[in-house]
């Protein structure tokens, strides 16, 4: 035990000397050190030269001082000097806190990057006098609130989704400030705060009551008019041209963020300072690493972007009046309380501080024989160590090296925090905790290993939020626009033409208006949403809109009835083999594969472990494997491929793996080969490029057995390839095989376990729609360390090529540039040259040989040079994870799923990855040229991005899934309108039932106002999402939580809502009763039964003997008449006749 808790700092230091030089402090130790001198009554600042040090620091420090003070972090904006692009909301909201939260001294420790000592930024009364502190029961008028929101940076919208923005509607008033736990949902009773609740972000509902909450700025900008009128001024001043030319003075009052707000920052302010004088005087510095060449470099950056960003006669604020100089920011720290922290051994004479004891971790991973207990052992007794701590997020390494300390017999620790491992006896220690680096206390005889030290990498162990379903988005019609292309199930495809108000007998009545061919217009009840879905198919053919008062769209409506029939039953049929033949047992639950997945160096997403799940399942029972699994590019499916090669494998089968491409298989083999090269498993390759002697060796190995697993193009469907013992077949991207490959494929299925893999869209709904008829994996989740690829839409400017070329080359990242003319494709090299002479760049396009063009694939895979300038060939193509940019000339001129998938070849690691879609001006293109480009910039987020922005390739996944011939009939009726036919199809079979086509809800019309007033949802995209709920909603249970929903959010219901779900519960209840329409009015009441009504017809004649209010007439129908004029009495009324005619 070590009951000494300041091992390297043992002695009070000088606090007489402005700068003190701590050196020898190696990996972590530096953060060791830094949280032994931290002081709850001084505020502490640790400077780090770049953000990823910054992050490391700020997780050391956590877990050194056992979290017993509060230790922020300033996150970076992401932003290079003079960047035009704005920052993203959720950064600027987090560094808004962190300042307001230093002006208003409720921070004690703060790390950051040294660069955001030099930007200039409002004066700390900025953020304190704009800040607002709420509580319940407080007296505020709306008008109030919104000026606290305007004056901190707030941005109006419908819906609240993400940090600084608000919503109003009517007395609740929603917004997102990061300061507080969650977003807060206030109620105003009059002018006072009557509730406050925190509400889940995704559900809009809420979470949990509050009794205050806080207000503070989101930006650096107020948004009033004050401060616009303060740009202007200033603006106008240092321009001697025409001010109205320049894009920011058009756009400053709708668009803060548009053209580089940022870079005018002194214009809003009268005044700027710098970070440091947010600090008190008596700030403890500490600079890791050379603080002054950190900032010396990025006043360079400065320098240079400036000098590229110039424009003759737009007014550039100068880097003088933006940011300060990085000499007098340094003079400033070291004249204040400063220690340097430095790794290496400090011999200059006369410094102020010490060297202290500490040394650096050798790399104790090897590819060796030892395990990585003995490998740590070794190490323990070779520096001769007393204890050991070792870090191991990683739940699966962690369990894996306790399985060997137990296997071994020895004594072992776990602990949370670094005084746990002081006060332990037991010699070897390990936690789950993060240290960034490893390193030895000699004089205490101490080490501290990482994950890394042990095992080679260090793993990101946490997973990404799982996301809101996709699907459900296309399907709530939330994106939904007027000319949006919709389909009725009776009428056909139409234009969406918004929502329009009548008047019918005094009442008011809400429609939804739809254009349809020859600009005939249908006015649907909004009571009858359900009936109506998103088109989602091909847009573009002119002949797309049906017509009204014509069979057209029955027939094509008929003919996809029947094709949903065949399609039915030909998967019944399927699934019925499938239930009989049989496939090979290979059990999964050995210690050789749970050794294999330790190796994985990711933690896997909650879709992946349930992928991996299923897949495991199909391979351990006798029931032959056939599944699919879908999933976006970089999702995780290659590893689930992995595993199950493996377990295949080491069974003592024969894998074979078929990719499109060439490209893909080297890419495929090399991933392979290192993930298994600890196993006795001989992996080869095969590709129609490689020399017929090296196809005979490849073809000997597979017949004999010797080839256990075979990675290859269509190659491996030649004759020549006999497997000896083939029992897995894992295909990537089967849609694009031709029909013979596919032919072939279904050959050599037989009996033989088959996984395909496809990042082509297949949505959720189909999947549901035909169950367990096919086995499918969905994953849509993304892995933490995928972030959003920021895209940008512009036109062709020297100065943002320059820009995002650098900003990557700068990182050591690579660039895909996109033009689509091979004739002039030339030119664009030499453009790029004529910015960068000395890049590394080569040139790809269709019309070179298969052959060269792959070779240069391979050359950019491998990194021999910085840039491909290519046509859209590179729409699929390899995994390239350190290309990270891609620039795509003339965007306008592709396709909305061409940019996403272009899109799709950046952002495959955990890098910020960048899109920058140059394109000529709004007013030189098309208006659908303009929305793509809109929607593609508009849709960032992993996941849903993949299915918004590709509806068209939704209609080729469900054609993989289903049959290619399928999709030429879902392009007729949509793939909405399909899927529900094919759910019918399959469900009547199931039943041996037929579909009821002639099916129709009942047609209820009491004459009472049901609709969803403006005035209480003024979003018609988002009254037009409850419409269709409260349509879609079969039972009361469903009706009540809609209603409380609506409650939640908007405050109260008003009777003509209350109305419209009470109304569509006894339609509900009507239909089933097999009522075909109903109608009242204030003194009467009437009830059409359809030819198959479930009205037991003996029961109603009761009711018309004993009550002379009722009455049947000669078409079957029942009468009812009284006194109806009130609304309740009518409602209650129809309420008791459905009841008694249900209870029958």
């Amino acid at each position: 035990m070590i009951t000494q808790t300041k091992l390297l700092i043992g002695k009070q230091l000088d606090t007489s000397v402005s700068h003190v030089k701590l050196g020898q402090l190696y990996g972590s130790s530096k953060n060791l050190a830094i949280a032994e001198i931290l002081n709850e009554d001084l505020l502490s600042v640790i400077v780090c030269p770049n953000s990823d040090s910054a992050h490391s620091v700020f997780m050391d420090l956590r877990f050194f001082s056992n979290n017993k003070i509060d230790i922020d972090i300033l996150p970076d904006l992401e932003m290079l000097p003079y960047d035009i692009n704005p920052p993203i909301k959720g950064l600027k909201a987090a560094r808004s806190e962190t300042f307001y939260k230093l002006a208003s001294g409720e921070i004690k420790v703060l790390v950051l990057n040294a660069q955001n000592l030099l930007w200039r930024i409002p004066e700390p009364s900025f953020f304190s006098s704009n800040a607002k502190l709420l509580r319940k029961s407080d007296e505020v008028a709306i008008h109030q609130i919104q000026d606290i929101f305007s004056r901190s940076g707030f941005e109006r919208t419908n819906v609240v989704s993400f940090p600084g923005e608000y919503s109003i509607r009517g007395s609740i008033i929603d917004f997102y400030s990061t300061i507080n736990q969650s977003p807060v949902r206030l109620d105003l009773l009059d002018e006072t705060i009557d509730s406050m609740r925190c509400f889940d972000i995704e559900s809009q509902l809420t979470i949990e009551s509050i009794d205050s909450c806080k207000i503070v700025p989101v930006d650096f900008f107020s948004k009033t008019k004050e401060q616009i009128e303060f740009f202007k001024m200033n603006f106008r001043n240092s321009n001697e041209g025409n001010h109205m030319e320049w894009p920011l003075y058009q756009s400053i009052d709708e668009d803060y963020e548009a053209n580089g707000a940022y870079n005018y920052l002194p214009f809003f302010h009268k005044r700027t300072v710098s970070l440091l004088d947010y600090f008190e005087p008596n700030t403890r510095f500490f600079c890791i690493g050379e603080t002054q060449e950190s900032l010396n470099a990025y006043q360079e950056l400065i320098k240079s972007r400036y000098s590229d960003f110039q424009i003759e006669g737009q007014p550039m604020v100068s880097p003088e009046n933006l940011f300060f100089q990085s000499s007098e920011v340094f003079e400033r720290i070291i004249n204040k309380n400063a220690i340097a922290i430095h790794e290496e051994k400090l011999i200059s004479p006369g410094f102020i501080g010490s060297n202290q004891d500490t040394r650096p971790i050798s790399f104790l991973f090897q590819n060796n024989e030892k395990s990585e207990l003995v490998n740590i052992l070794e190490f323990k007794s070779k520096n001769n160590l007393s204890k050991i701590l070792i870090s191991i997020p990683s739940l699966l390494k962690r369990n894996s090296l306790i399985e060997q300390i137990k296997d071994d017999d020895l004594e072992y620790g776990i602990i949370n925090d670094w005084f746990e491992f002081l006060e332990s006896e037991y010699e070897v220690l390990i936690c789950q905790k993060d240290i960034d680096q490893g390193f030895i206390l000699k004089n205490f005889h101490l080490g501290v290993l990482t994950e890394k030290d042990v095992f080679g990498f260090k793993r990101n162990n946490k997973e990404r939020k799982q996301l809101r379903d996709p699907e459900s988005i296309i399907q709530n019609l939330k994106d939904l626009r007027r000319g949006s292309l919709i389909v009725h199930r009776d009428y056909g495809i139409g234009v969406y033409d918004g929502l329009n108000k009548m008047k019918i007998d005094g009442i008011d009545y809400e429609f939804i208006k739809i254009m349809y061919a020859n600009d005939d217009l249908l006015q649907l009840p909004v009571t009858q949403l359900d009936k109506i879905s998103r088109y989602i198919g091909d847009a573009n053919d002119e002949k797309t809109l049906s017509k009204l008062g014509t069979d057209q769209w029955s027939k094509v409506s008929n003919k996809a009835k029947q094709k949903a029939h065949d399609v039915a039953a030909e998967l019944l049929e399927l699934y019925a083999f499938r239930s009989i033949e049989t496939g090979k047992i290979q059990p999964s639950d050995t210690k050789d594969y749970q050794n294999f997945i330790t190796d994985f160096e990711y933690v896997l997403t909650r879709d992946q472990a349930k992928t991996i799940e299923e897949v495991l399942g199909d391979l351990s029972s006798s029931k032959k494997m056939d599944r699919l699994i879908c999933g976006d590019v970089g999702f995780g499916k290659t590893e689930v491929a992995m595993r199950a090669a493996f377990i295949s494998a080491m069974n003592g089968n024969q894998v074979v793996i078929m990719v499109p491409t060439t490209i893909l298989a080297n890419q495929h083999y090399q991933s392979f080969k290192e993930r298994f090269e600890k196993w006795p498993l001989k992996i080869a390759l095969l590709t129609r490029s490689q020399s017929m002697k090296r196809k005979e060796v490849i073809f000997d190995s597979i017949q004999s057995g010797e080839c256990d697993i075979l990675i290859g193009t269509h190659a491996v469907l030649s004759d020549r390839v006999k497997f000896d013992n083939l029992g897995l077949i894992i295909v990537d991207e089967e849609h694009r095989f031709g029909v013979r490959q596919k032919e072939l494929l279904q050959k050599l299925k037989h009996n033989v376990d088959f996984l395909a893999m496809t990042a082509t869209p297949i949505p959720r709904t189909l999947n549901m729609a035909i169950g367990d008829l096919r086995d499918i994996s969905m994953i849509m989740s993304a892995p933490e360390s995928r972030v959003p690829v920021k895209t940008f839409v512009t036109d062709w400017h020297n100065s943002i090529i320059k820009e995002a070329i650098t900003r990557e080359l700068d990182r050591g990242g690579q660039i895909f540039l996109v033009h689509n003319k091979i004739e002039n494709i030339s030119t664009i090299a030499e453009n790029i040259y004529d910015i960068f002479p000395n890049i590394k760049l080569e040139v790809a396009h269709g019309q070179m040989k298969e052959g060269n063009l792959e070779k240069i694939m391979m050359r950019f895979y491998n990194h021999e040079y910085d840039l491909l300038i290519s046509t859209s060939i590179i729409e699929s193509g390899i995994d390239i994870p350190n290309a990270n940019t891609i620039i795509i000339n003339n965007a306008n001129l592709f396709g909305l799923s061409q940019l996403h998938q272009m899109r799709g070849r950046v952002g495959r690691s955990s890098k910020q990855a960048y899109a920058y879609l140059i394109s000529p001006p709004k007013n030189e293109i098309s208006d659908d040229a303009v929305k793509r480009l809109q929607a593609i910039e508009a849709v960032e987020e992993l996941g849903i991005g993949f299915m918004l922005a590709t509806h068209d390739l939704e209609i080729r996944g469900a054609g993989e899934l289903l049959g290619e011939a399928q999709s030429g009939q879902i392009q007729k009726i949509g793939f909405s309108l399909f899927k529900d036919m094919l759910t019918e199809a399959v469900n009547a079979l199931r039943s041996e039932e037929s579909v009821d086509h002639d099916f129709q809800e009942t047609d209820i019309n009491i004459n009472i106002p049901v609709l969803i007033p403006e005035e209480l949802i003024s979003d018609v995209n988002l009254r037009l999402i409850f419409y269709r709920r409260i349509s879609n909603a079969t039972n009361k249970n469903e009706l009540d939580q809609i209603s409380n929903e609506l409650v939640d959010r908007f405050g109260y219901l008003p009777d003509a809502t209350k109305n419209l779900l009470e109304i569509t519960n006894l339609r509900n209840k009507a239909t089933k009763l097999g009522i075909h329409k109903i109608r009242f009015g204030s003194e009467y009441g009437r009830i059409y039964f359809s030819d198959n009504s479930m009205i037991d017809v003996d029961h109603m004649l009761k009711l018309i003997n004993k009550n002379d209010r009722y009455r049947l007439y000669p078409d079957q129908s029942l009468g009812l008449k009284g006194d109806f004029l009130d609304e309740d009495l009518r409602k209650k009324a129809l309420s008791e006749v459905i009841s008694y005619l249900g209870a029958s």
